[in-house]
């Protein structure tokens, strides 16, 4: 990526947080100062208007200042924000309405094949290492399981006639996404009703 003018990085900062702070949209007219429109002001003509460079560092800058600050906070919230935009990032690359929500809740589904899965994966874990494995122990397992499948769904070979295999990875890496995302919020939960 080429360096960005700072000035023009600035501009496009400023437009945005403007545009926010105000609960409106940037448009093209708000680059000389004119009032922010509501929330059904239309899509960003400033943002389309943007050289997609520029849109590029904007995205990148909003990102690294985003980690910095939920770095400073010793607590999940910061991850699951992340999860959260990367789960609707990838339904939105895909074609489909982002609903980040709905595809972690998607994570506690009453799958038969699922649960199946479920129950197969703890009887394994349960033989190979026993009703008192630590967590350590299990943790090791999973990841390896894990990264087993990643690595198989990455390595995927189509027959010829499929156009495919980049579309199966990306799905791998959103259901990847959408799992962490719905583990952590089922954490959340949980930690929400103790008393």
């Amino acid at each position: 990526m080429t360096m960005i003018r700072e000035q023009a990085l600035f501009d496009a900062l400023s437009a945005v947080s403007r545009s926010f702070a105000e609960d409106g949209i940037p448009t093209l007219a708000d680059a000389d100062g004119a009032k922010v429109g509501g929330p059904a002001a239309g899509p960003s003509e400033t943002l389309e208007a943007m050289d997609p460079e520029v849109r590029e560092a904007l995205g990148e800058a909003a990102l690294a200042v985003a980690y910095g600050a939920f770095a400073s906070q010793d607590q999940a919230a910061g991850a699951m924000h992340m999860l959260v935009g990367a789960t609707g990032l990838l339904a939105l690359h895909a074609g489909e309405d982002a609903d980040p929500a709905a595809e972690m809740m998607g994570v506690l589904a009453d799958d038969a094949r699922v649960e199946t899965e479920v129950d197969r994966a703890g009887d394994a874990l349960d033989h190979e290492l026993g009703r008192d494995a630590t967590a350590a122990m299990q943790i090791a397992a999973l990841e390896a399981r894990i990264a087993g499948t990643a690595i198989m769904l990455a390595g995927c070979t189509l027959p010829e006639v499929h156009d495919g295999q980049a579309a199966v990875r990306v799905h791998a890496a959103r259901y990847l996404v959408r799992i962490a995302a719905g583990l952590l919020a089922i954490n959340a939960v949980e930690t929400a009703t103790l008393p």
